[in-house]
């Protein structure tokens, strides 16, 4: 029984130290990119093949568009709010929320707008053939991928609120 025992544990230990060493293995290159300076941006540089001078251009872009983003956040955020409050005022569409409706769409068309001028930005500090790629992927993931409303209209949700349709 002992003989047993002592097998069974010996292959717990065996399993768990595999599974382990293994998980390191196979993390190593994830961990890497975590502790590289902008964690954000490594896997551009992986995904895209970018030498050192590439990667250092396309950091300095994005540094330079996060304060514009985060303004621009920040401030349909402040609109989105003011949406609420109002919402909560009133069970009629007045004047005032059609008209803050009005500005917050120019805002978020002038922060697309924005957006997608940074990603031709990018794609013109890489190689050609990269940033095309690079371009083929912020149009897929980002820009044209329609969001919010449009979304759930395309998935057939636009009719039935709550109720998500088979996909």
């Amino acid at each position: 029984m002992k003989k047993g025992g002592l097998i069974l544990l010996l292959g717990l230990v065996l399993g768990a130290a595999s599974f382990f060493g293994f998980y390191y293995l196979g993390t190593a290159s994830c961990r890497d990119m975590i502790n590289r300076p902008q964690p954000e941006l490594a896997w551009l540089k992986k995904e895209f093949n970018l030498d050192d001078a590439e990667f250092s251009r396309v950091s300095q872009l994005h540094e330079a568009y996060l304060p514009r983003c985060a303004e621009r956040c920040r401030r349909i955020e402040l609109q989105n709010q003011k949406l609420q409050e109002l919402l909560r005022q009133t069970t009629t569409v007045t004047s005032e929320i059609k008209d803050l409706l009005v500005e917050r769409g120019k805002m978020r068309a002038a922060c697309e707008a924005e957006m997608l001028g940074h990603f031709i930005e990018v794609s013109r500090t890489m190689p050609p053939e990269q940033g095309r790629r690079y371009l083929a992927w912020a149009e897929q993931q980002l820009v044209l991928n329609g969001q919010g409303m449009e979304q759930r209209h395309h998935r057939g949700m636009g009719h039935s609120m709550g109720q998500e349709s088979p996909q």
